[in-house]
């Protein structure tokens, strides 16, 4: 959890590969800031308490979601070409490969 001034501003959570093929170590389950909070390191923050940064990780996020896409790509994730629509809402898989960014 992330807080400012006593209130909670965001969110994250991680865990195993949801897939038991996957070729990453942990997979990014929920990474939420409250609008207000984008811009501030929050996002990055969490995503580092939850992720240690040597660790090769995936994750599904929204299509299009340009500004989360544009956040997880800093933080060296690509997307691998792999696709799902889930309860209507099409998703991208992104991934960090810490072997293949060395």
């Amino acid at each position: 959890m992330a807080e400012r001034d006593g209130e909670l501003i965001g969110i994250a959570m991680s865990g195993p590969p949801l897939d038991a093929a996957a070729a990453w170590a942990r997979q990014l389950y929920v990474l939420y800031v409250h609008a207000a909070n984008h811009g501030t390191g929050a996002g990055g923050a969490l995503l580092q308490a939850v992720i240690e940064p040597a660790e090769s990780a995936g994750l599904w996020v929204a299509d299009p979601n340009p500004r989360a896409q544009a956040f997880y790509r800093k933080h060296g994730f690509v997307a691998d070409g792999t696709a799902q629509v889930e309860d209507g809402v099409r998703e991208i898989r992104m991934i960090r490969d810490v072997q293949r960014r060395r």
